[in-house]
Protein backbone atom coordinates (compact mmCIF):
# COMPACT_ATOMS: atom_id res chain seq x y z
CA UNK A 1 0.00 0.00 0.00
CA UNK A 2 1.37 3.41 -0.95
CA UNK A 3 2.50 5.74 1.81
CA UNK A 4 0.41 8.91 1.52
CA UNK A 5 3.16 10.86 3.25
CA UNK A 6 5.57 10.35 0.33
CA UNK A 7 5.53 13.13 -2.24
CA UNK A 8 6.82 11.44 -5.40
CA UNK A 9 6.92 14.69 -7.37
CA UNK A 10 8.94 16.51 -4.73
CA UNK A 11 11.31 13.56 -4.35
CA UNK A 12 11.81 13.39 -8.12
CA UNK A 13 12.56 17.12 -8.24
CA UNK A 14 15.13 16.63 -5.47
CA UNK A 15 16.69 13.73 -7.39
CA UNK A 16 16.95 15.95 -10.49
CA UNK A 17 18.62 18.75 -8.54
CA UNK A 18 21.04 16.33 -6.86
CA UNK A 19 21.97 14.69 -10.16
CA UNK A 20 22.63 18.07 -11.77
CA UNK A 21 24.98 18.98 -8.91
CA UNK A 22 27.00 15.84 -9.68
CA UNK A 23 27.42 16.37 -13.43
CA UNK A 24 31.06 17.11 -14.28
CA UNK A 25 31.90 19.34 -17.24
CA UNK A 26 35.25 17.93 -18.35
CA UNK A 27 35.82 20.07 -21.43
CA UNK A 28 34.11 23.04 -23.07
CA UNK A 29 36.06 24.43 -26.02
CA UNK A 30 34.76 27.62 -27.62
CA UNK A 31 32.06 27.79 -24.94
CA UNK A 32 29.85 25.44 -26.97
CA UNK A 33 27.90 24.84 -23.75
CA UNK A 34 25.43 25.87 -22.62
CA UNK A 35 23.52 25.43 -25.84
CA UNK A 36 22.69 28.77 -27.41
CA UNK A 37 19.09 30.00 -27.10
CA UNK A 38 19.37 30.85 -30.81
CA UNK A 39 19.93 27.20 -31.70
CA UNK A 40 17.64 26.06 -34.55
CA UNK A 41 18.65 22.48 -35.30
CA UNK A 42 19.86 19.94 -32.72
CA UNK A 43 20.85 16.34 -33.39
CA UNK A 44 20.68 13.92 -30.47
CA UNK A 45 22.56 10.70 -31.14
CA UNK A 46 22.93 7.60 -28.98
CA UNK A 47 20.54 5.05 -27.50
CA UNK A 48 21.41 6.24 -23.99
CA UNK A 49 19.58 9.51 -24.73
CA UNK A 50 16.36 7.56 -25.19
CA UNK A 51 17.03 4.59 -22.93
CA UNK A 52 19.08 6.01 -20.05
CA UNK A 53 21.63 4.02 -18.10
CA UNK A 54 20.78 5.50 -14.73
CA UNK A 55 21.77 2.87 -12.16
CA UNK A 56 24.11 -0.03 -11.56
CA UNK A 57 23.54 -3.69 -12.34
CA UNK A 58 23.08 -6.57 -9.93
CA UNK A 59 21.78 -6.02 -6.41
CA UNK A 60 22.31 -2.25 -6.66
CA UNK A 61 19.15 -2.00 -8.76
CA UNK A 62 16.23 -0.12 -7.28
CA UNK A 63 12.65 0.39 -8.42
CA UNK A 64 12.27 4.02 -9.55
CA UNK A 65 9.01 5.92 -9.28
CA UNK A 66 9.70 7.23 -12.80
CA UNK A 67 12.65 7.63 -15.14
CA UNK A 68 13.59 10.75 -17.10
CA UNK A 69 15.30 10.45 -20.45
CA UNK A 70 17.51 13.21 -21.80
CA UNK A 71 15.94 13.18 -25.27
CA UNK A 72 12.47 14.05 -23.98
CA UNK A 73 13.89 16.57 -21.54
CA UNK A 74 15.88 18.32 -24.28
CA UNK A 75 12.89 18.47 -26.58
CA UNK A 76 10.83 20.01 -23.82
CA UNK A 77 13.63 22.41 -22.88
CA UNK A 78 14.40 23.83 -26.32
CA UNK A 79 10.76 24.33 -27.27
CA UNK A 80 8.87 23.93 -30.52
CA UNK A 81 11.03 26.40 -32.48
CA UNK A 82 14.03 24.06 -32.46
CA UNK A 83 14.20 20.98 -34.66
CA UNK A 84 15.46 18.00 -32.67
CA UNK A 85 16.46 14.94 -34.71
CA UNK A 86 17.25 11.66 -32.98
CA UNK A 87 19.15 8.57 -34.06
CA UNK A 88 20.02 5.66 -31.71
CA UNK A 89 23.40 5.22 -33.37
CA UNK A 90 24.23 1.85 -31.80
CA UNK A 91 22.71 -1.04 -29.93
CA UNK A 92 23.18 -1.50 -26.19
CA UNK A 93 23.77 -5.13 -25.18
CA UNK A 94 21.72 -6.07 -28.26
CA UNK A 95 23.33 -8.73 -30.48
CA UNK A 96 20.59 -8.29 -33.07
CA UNK A 97 21.24 -4.56 -33.62
CA UNK A 98 22.32 -3.57 -37.14
CA UNK A 99 25.18 -1.28 -36.07
CA UNK A 100 26.13 -0.40 -39.65
CA UNK A 101 22.64 0.87 -40.48
CA UNK A 102 22.37 2.69 -37.15
CA UNK A 103 25.70 4.41 -37.78
CA UNK A 104 24.64 5.52 -41.25
CA UNK A 105 21.45 7.06 -39.87
CA UNK A 106 23.39 8.86 -37.13
CA UNK A 107 25.80 10.41 -39.63
CA UNK A 108 22.93 11.63 -41.77
CA UNK A 109 21.21 13.31 -38.81
CA UNK A 110 24.41 14.87 -37.46
CA UNK A 111 25.43 16.28 -40.84
CA UNK A 112 22.50 18.73 -40.96
CA UNK A 113 22.46 19.91 -37.34
CA UNK A 114 24.01 23.05 -35.89
CA UNK A 115 24.99 21.10 -32.75
CA UNK A 116 25.16 17.35 -32.18
CA UNK A 117 24.90 15.86 -28.71
CA UNK A 118 26.22 12.30 -28.66
CA UNK A 119 25.30 10.10 -25.70
CA UNK A 120 27.85 7.36 -25.01
CA UNK A 121 28.55 5.10 -22.07
CA UNK A 122 29.01 1.65 -20.64
CA UNK A 123 26.31 -0.99 -21.17
CA UNK A 124 25.12 -2.86 -18.07
CA UNK A 125 27.14 -5.91 -19.20
CA UNK A 126 30.37 -3.91 -18.84
CA UNK A 127 30.13 -3.17 -15.12
CA UNK A 128 28.31 -5.02 -12.39
CA UNK A 129 28.95 -6.71 -9.08
CA UNK A 130 30.57 -10.14 -9.23
CA UNK A 131 33.17 -9.37 -11.90
CA UNK A 132 35.72 -6.72 -12.77
CA UNK A 133 36.31 -4.68 -15.90
CA UNK A 134 39.36 -5.72 -17.89
CA UNK A 135 39.73 -2.39 -19.71
CA UNK A 136 38.44 1.19 -19.50
CA UNK A 137 37.48 1.71 -23.14
CA UNK A 138 34.04 2.51 -24.52
CA UNK A 139 32.46 -0.24 -26.66
CA UNK A 140 33.83 -0.46 -30.20
CA UNK A 141 30.45 0.18 -31.85
CA UNK A 142 30.10 3.44 -29.92
CA UNK A 143 33.62 4.58 -30.80
CA UNK A 144 32.85 3.90 -34.46
CA UNK A 145 29.79 6.16 -34.24
CA UNK A 146 31.84 8.84 -32.51
CA UNK A 147 34.48 8.82 -35.27
CA UNK A 148 31.89 8.96 -38.05
CA UNK A 149 29.74 11.65 -36.42
CA UNK A 150 32.75 13.79 -35.52
CA UNK A 151 33.74 13.86 -39.19
CA UNK A 152 30.47 15.57 -40.22
CA UNK A 153 29.25 17.39 -37.08
CA UNK A 154 29.41 21.16 -36.97
CA UNK A 155 29.79 21.18 -33.20
CA UNK A 156 29.96 18.00 -31.14
CA UNK A 157 29.11 17.49 -27.48
CA UNK A 158 29.70 14.07 -25.89
CA UNK A 159 27.73 13.04 -22.80
CA UNK A 160 28.92 10.00 -20.85
CA UNK A 161 26.93 7.54 -18.72
CA UNK A 162 29.12 5.21 -16.68
CA UNK A 163 29.62 4.02 -13.13
CA UNK A 164 33.40 4.37 -13.20
CA UNK A 165 35.89 6.10 -15.46
CA UNK A 166 36.34 5.46 -19.16
CA UNK A 167 39.34 6.38 -21.28
CA UNK A 168 38.81 9.63 -23.18
CA UNK A 169 42.28 10.54 -24.42
CA UNK A 170 42.04 8.82 -27.81
CA UNK A 171 38.85 10.59 -28.88
CA UNK A 172 38.16 13.73 -26.83
CA UNK A 173 39.96 16.02 -29.30
CA UNK A 174 37.15 15.27 -31.76
CA UNK A 175 34.58 16.80 -29.39
CA UNK A 176 34.08 20.45 -28.51
CA UNK A 177 32.68 19.52 -25.10
CA UNK A 178 32.67 16.42 -22.89
CA UNK A 179 30.15 16.00 -20.08
CA UNK A 180 30.50 13.25 -17.47
CA UNK A 181 26.99 12.39 -16.32
CA UNK A 182 27.80 9.20 -14.39
CA UNK A 183 24.79 7.06 -13.41
CA UNK A 184 22.50 9.91 -12.49
CA UNK A 185 19.54 8.10 -10.99
CA UNK A 186 15.92 8.24 -12.08
CA UNK A 187 16.03 11.99 -12.81
CA UNK A 188 19.48 11.96 -14.41
CA UNK A 189 18.16 12.53 -17.92
CA UNK A 190 16.44 15.73 -16.88
CA UNK A 191 19.54 16.81 -14.97
CA UNK A 192 21.71 16.41 -18.07
CA UNK A 193 19.27 18.53 -20.08
CA UNK A 194 19.34 21.20 -17.35
CA UNK A 195 23.13 21.41 -17.60
CA UNK A 196 23.27 21.36 -21.40
CA UNK A 197 20.69 24.12 -21.65
CA UNK A 198 22.26 26.25 -18.94
CA UNK A 199 19.37 25.97 -16.50
CA UNK A 200 22.01 24.61 -14.09
CA UNK A 201 25.62 25.75 -14.07
CA UNK A 202 27.67 22.55 -13.65
CA UNK A 203 29.56 22.26 -10.36
CA UNK A 204 30.37 18.55 -10.06
CA UNK A 205 34.01 17.57 -9.52
CA UNK A 206 35.84 14.33 -10.28
CA UNK A 207 36.07 11.98 -7.31
CA UNK A 208 38.66 9.92 -9.18
CA UNK A 209 41.44 10.61 -11.64
CA UNK A 210 40.73 9.83 -15.29
CA UNK A 211 43.95 8.12 -16.41
CA UNK A 212 45.27 8.17 -19.93
CA UNK A 213 45.54 4.37 -19.89
CA UNK A 214 44.59 1.56 -17.54
CA UNK A 215 48.30 0.73 -17.40
CA UNK A 216 48.92 4.07 -15.67
CA UNK A 217 46.96 3.12 -12.55
CA UNK A 218 48.73 2.15 -9.34
CA UNK A 219 47.32 -1.37 -9.06
CA UNK A 220 47.88 -2.39 -12.68
CA UNK A 221 50.87 -4.63 -11.97
CA UNK A 222 49.27 -6.29 -8.94
CA UNK A 223 45.61 -6.79 -9.85
CA UNK A 224 43.93 -9.27 -10.23
CA UNK A 225 46.86 -11.28 -8.85
CA UNK A 226 47.33 -15.00 -9.21
CA UNK A 227 46.31 -18.24 -7.53
CA UNK A 228 43.72 -16.51 -5.39
CA UNK A 229 46.08 -13.88 -3.98
CA UNK A 230 46.25 -10.14 -4.64
CA UNK A 231 49.21 -8.06 -3.43
CA UNK A 232 48.13 -4.57 -2.45
CA UNK A 233 51.52 -3.18 -3.36
CA UNK A 234 50.36 0.40 -3.91
CA UNK A 235 49.99 1.08 -0.18
CA UNK A 236 48.87 4.67 0.37
CA UNK A 237 49.47 5.51 -3.28
CA UNK A 238 46.04 4.82 -4.68
CA UNK A 239 44.11 7.02 -7.05
CA UNK A 240 45.33 10.60 -7.29
CA UNK A 241 47.99 9.97 -4.63
CA UNK A 242 49.73 7.67 -7.11
CA UNK A 243 49.30 9.91 -10.15
CA UNK A 244 50.49 13.02 -8.31
CA UNK A 245 53.45 11.18 -6.74
CA UNK A 246 54.85 10.13 -10.12
CA UNK A 247 53.71 13.40 -11.73
CA UNK A 248 52.57 11.38 -14.73
CA UNK A 249 50.17 12.60 -17.42
CA UNK A 250 46.44 12.13 -16.80
CA UNK A 251 43.42 12.94 -18.91
CA UNK A 252 41.76 14.80 -16.03
CA UNK A 253 42.99 15.09 -12.44
CA UNK A 254 41.16 14.34 -9.23
CA UNK A 255 38.88 17.24 -8.30
CA UNK A 256 38.61 18.61 -11.86
CA UNK A 257 35.41 20.14 -13.13
CA UNK A 258 34.59 23.18 -15.25
CA UNK A 259 31.87 25.80 -14.92
CA UNK A 260 30.09 28.24 -17.21
CA UNK A 261 31.78 30.98 -15.18
CA UNK A 262 35.28 31.44 -13.74
CA UNK A 263 36.66 31.81 -10.22
CA UNK A 264 39.64 33.64 -8.78
CA UNK A 265 41.48 32.76 -5.56
CA UNK A 266 43.34 35.15 -3.26
CA UNK A 267 44.43 35.95 0.30
CA UNK A 268 45.47 32.55 1.62
CA UNK A 269 46.17 32.73 5.35
CA UNK A 270 47.30 29.78 7.49
CA UNK A 271 47.32 30.37 11.25
CA UNK A 272 48.37 27.99 14.04
CA UNK A 273 46.15 28.21 17.12
CA UNK A 274 45.74 26.19 20.31
CA UNK A 275 43.84 22.96 19.74
CA UNK A 276 40.87 22.34 22.06
CA UNK A 277 40.98 18.68 21.03
CA UNK A 278 44.05 18.29 23.25
CA UNK A 279 41.71 17.70 26.18
CA UNK A 280 40.09 14.85 24.25
CA UNK A 281 43.26 12.77 24.24
CA UNK A 282 45.32 14.29 21.45
CA UNK A 283 48.94 15.32 21.98
CA UNK A 284 48.00 18.95 21.94
CA UNK A 285 49.75 20.02 18.74
CA UNK A 286 48.44 23.23 17.18
CA UNK A 287 45.49 23.17 14.87
CA UNK A 288 45.75 25.08 11.63
CA UNK A 289 43.10 27.57 10.58
CA UNK A 290 43.06 28.15 6.82
CA UNK A 291 41.19 30.95 5.06
CA UNK A 292 41.08 32.05 1.44
CA UNK A 293 38.95 34.37 -0.65
CA UNK A 294 37.13 33.08 -3.73
CA UNK A 295 35.62 35.42 -6.33
CA UNK A 296 33.25 34.75 -9.23
CA UNK A 297 35.10 36.55 -12.01
CA UNK A 298 32.67 35.51 -14.75
CA UNK A 299 29.37 36.78 -16.07
CA UNK A 300 26.92 34.24 -14.60
CA UNK A 301 26.18 32.82 -11.18
CA UNK A 302 27.92 29.57 -10.34
CA UNK A 303 29.27 27.26 -7.66
CA UNK A 304 32.92 26.55 -6.98
CA UNK A 305 34.26 23.56 -5.06
CA UNK A 306 37.19 24.91 -3.07
CA UNK A 307 39.62 22.10 -2.24
CA UNK A 308 42.21 22.03 0.54
CA UNK A 309 45.28 19.82 0.08
CA UNK A 310 48.07 19.18 2.57
CA UNK A 311 51.57 17.87 1.94
CA UNK A 312 53.35 16.42 4.97
CA UNK A 313 57.02 17.05 5.84
CA UNK A 314 59.68 14.44 5.17
CA UNK A 315 59.87 12.02 8.07
CA UNK A 316 60.19 8.38 8.99
CA UNK A 317 56.77 7.55 7.55
CA UNK A 318 55.87 7.51 3.87
CA UNK A 319 53.54 10.36 2.87
CA UNK A 320 51.70 11.17 -0.36
CA UNK A 321 52.77 14.33 -2.16
CA UNK A 322 49.45 15.89 -1.16
CA UNK A 323 46.14 14.74 0.27
CA UNK A 324 42.68 16.26 0.12
CA UNK A 325 41.79 17.22 3.68
CA UNK A 326 38.67 19.35 3.21
CA UNK A 327 36.48 21.00 0.59
CA UNK A 328 33.57 23.40 0.43
CA UNK A 329 31.08 24.28 -2.32
CA UNK A 330 30.24 27.96 -2.43
CA UNK A 331 27.59 29.69 -4.56
CA UNK A 332 28.51 33.12 -5.93
CA UNK A 333 26.86 35.74 -8.10
CA UNK A 334 28.95 37.47 -10.79
CA UNK A 335 31.58 39.64 -9.10
CA UNK A 336 30.76 38.30 -5.64
CA UNK A 337 33.50 37.20 -3.24
CA UNK A 338 33.41 35.10 -0.10
CA UNK A 339 35.92 33.92 2.45
CA UNK A 340 36.17 30.15 2.79
CA UNK A 341 37.51 28.80 6.09
CA UNK A 342 38.83 25.37 7.06
CA UNK A 343 40.27 23.98 10.28
CA UNK A 344 42.88 21.22 10.32
CA UNK A 345 43.17 19.33 13.60
CA UNK A 346 45.98 17.07 14.75
CA UNK A 347 44.29 14.02 13.25
CA UNK A 348 44.22 15.74 9.84
CA UNK A 349 48.00 16.16 9.98
CA UNK A 350 48.78 12.72 11.41
CA UNK A 351 49.66 9.44 9.75
CA UNK A 352 48.96 5.89 10.84
CA UNK A 353 51.93 3.96 12.14
CA UNK A 354 51.64 0.18 12.15
CA UNK A 355 54.69 0.04 14.36
CA UNK A 356 53.15 2.11 17.15
CA UNK A 357 49.61 0.96 16.42
CA UNK A 358 48.33 4.53 16.40
CA UNK A 359 48.27 7.94 14.75
CA UNK A 360 51.49 9.91 14.90
CA UNK A 361 52.19 13.52 14.05
CA UNK A 362 55.68 14.12 12.70
CA UNK A 363 56.74 17.72 13.32
CA UNK A 364 58.02 19.84 10.49
CA UNK A 365 56.82 22.14 7.74
CA UNK A 366 53.52 21.24 6.09
CA UNK A 367 52.53 22.58 2.67
CA UNK A 368 48.95 23.85 2.61
CA UNK A 369 47.39 24.43 -0.80
CA UNK A 370 43.96 25.62 -1.94
CA UNK A 371 42.70 25.15 -5.47
CA UNK A 372 40.28 23.65 -7.98
CA UNK A 373 41.83 20.17 -8.33
CA UNK A 374 44.81 18.20 -7.10
CA UNK A 375 46.78 19.69 -10.00
CA UNK A 376 45.20 23.14 -10.11
CA UNK A 377 46.52 24.58 -6.86
CA UNK A 378 45.90 28.31 -6.91
CA UNK A 379 47.40 29.28 -3.53
CA UNK A 380 50.17 27.61 -1.51
CA UNK A 381 51.55 28.38 1.95
CA UNK A 382 53.80 26.69 4.49
CA UNK A 383 52.96 25.98 8.11
CA UNK A 384 55.46 24.83 10.73
CA UNK A 385 54.19 22.39 13.34
CA UNK A 386 56.47 22.00 16.35
CA UNK A 387 56.74 19.08 18.70
CA UNK A 388 59.06 16.28 19.73
CA UNK A 389 60.08 13.77 17.06
CA UNK A 390 58.11 10.56 16.92
CA UNK A 391 59.65 7.89 19.13
CA UNK A 392 59.24 4.30 18.01
CA UNK A 393 59.70 1.35 20.40
CA UNK A 394 63.00 -0.51 20.08
CA UNK A 395 63.35 -4.29 19.91
CA UNK A 396 65.88 -6.90 18.79
CA UNK A 397 65.14 -6.17 15.14
CA UNK A 398 65.62 -2.41 15.41
CA UNK A 399 68.24 -0.97 13.09
CA UNK A 400 71.35 1.01 13.94
CA UNK A 401 69.68 4.18 12.63
CA UNK A 402 66.60 3.61 14.78
CA UNK A 403 68.75 3.20 17.90
CA UNK A 404 70.66 6.37 17.10
CA UNK A 405 67.45 8.34 16.44
CA UNK A 406 65.84 7.19 19.71
CA UNK A 407 66.19 9.90 22.41
CA UNK A 408 67.21 7.36 25.08
CA UNK A 409 68.38 4.44 22.95
CA UNK A 410 71.06 6.66 21.38
CA UNK A 411 72.78 7.28 24.71
CA UNK A 412 72.41 3.66 25.84
CA UNK A 413 73.99 2.35 22.64
CA UNK A 414 76.86 4.86 22.54
CA UNK A 415 77.68 4.17 26.19
CA UNK A 416 77.70 0.42 25.57
CA UNK A 417 79.96 0.79 22.55
CA UNK A 418 82.29 3.12 24.44
CA UNK A 419 82.78 0.48 27.13
CA UNK A 420 82.65 -2.67 24.98
CA UNK A 421 85.06 -5.54 25.58
CA UNK A 422 86.67 -4.73 22.22
CA UNK A 423 87.46 -1.18 23.32
CA UNK A 424 85.83 2.15 22.48
CA UNK A 425 83.72 1.51 19.35
CA UNK A 426 81.47 4.55 19.70
CA UNK A 427 83.23 6.29 16.83
CA UNK A 428 81.86 3.73 14.37
CA UNK A 429 78.28 4.64 15.32
CA UNK A 430 79.01 8.35 15.18
CA UNK A 431 80.62 8.34 11.74
CA UNK A 432 78.05 9.80 9.29
CA UNK A 433 79.34 7.77 6.35
CA UNK A 434 79.22 4.51 8.32
CA UNK A 435 75.70 5.27 9.53
CA UNK A 436 74.58 6.17 6.04
CA UNK A 437 75.86 2.84 4.74
CA UNK A 438 74.91 0.59 7.66
CA UNK A 439 72.02 2.41 9.32
CA UNK A 440 69.39 0.04 7.93
CA UNK A 441 71.02 -3.04 9.50
CA UNK A 442 69.80 -4.51 12.82
CA UNK A 443 72.50 -4.33 15.49
CA UNK A 444 72.97 -8.11 15.58
CA UNK A 445 73.86 -8.07 11.88
CA UNK A 446 76.76 -5.73 12.69
CA UNK A 447 78.51 -7.93 15.23
CA UNK A 448 81.59 -8.24 13.01
CA UNK A 449 81.84 -4.46 12.57
CA UNK A 450 81.59 -4.01 16.33
CA UNK A 451 84.20 -6.65 17.09
CA UNK A 452 81.59 -9.17 18.18
CA UNK A 453 80.27 -6.79 20.82
CA UNK A 454 76.71 -6.70 19.45
CA UNK A 455 75.46 -10.28 19.65
CA UNK A 456 71.93 -11.26 20.71
CA UNK A 457 72.86 -11.22 24.39
CA UNK A 458 74.36 -7.75 24.14
CA UNK A 459 71.27 -6.37 22.40
CA UNK A 460 69.06 -7.93 25.08
CA UNK A 461 71.18 -6.18 27.69
CA UNK A 462 70.71 -2.88 25.86
CA UNK A 463 66.96 -3.36 25.80
CA UNK A 464 66.95 -4.13 29.51
CA UNK A 465 68.92 -0.97 30.22
CA UNK A 466 66.52 0.95 28.05
CA UNK A 467 63.62 -0.29 30.14
CA UNK A 468 65.34 0.73 33.36
CA UNK A 469 65.96 4.31 32.29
Amino acid sequence: EADDRADADAHHALARAAAAECVVLLKNDDAVLPLSPDLKHLAVIGEFARTPRFQGAGSSKVNPTRVDDALAALRAGVGDDVTVDFAPGFGVDDPTADDAALLEEAVAKAGFAHVTVLFLGLPPSYESEGYDRTHIDLPANQLAVLDAVAAVANRLVVVLANGSVVAVDDWQDAAHAVVEGWLGGQAGGGAIADVLLGEVNPSGRLAETIPVRLQDTASYGNFPGEEGHVRYGEGLFIGYRHHDAIDGPVSYPFGHGLSYTAFGYSDLVVTAVDDPLADAGWRGAPRLQVTATVTNTGAVAGKEVVQLYVGAPTGTLVHPVRELKAFAKVSLEPGESTEVAFVLHERDLSSWSTRTGGWVLEPGTFEVAVGASSRDLRLVASAAVDGPPVTYPLDRSSTLAEWLEHPIGHEVLIDALRHSRAGDLSGLAEDPEQVRMLGSFPLTRLRTLFGGAMDDEAVDTLLARLGDT
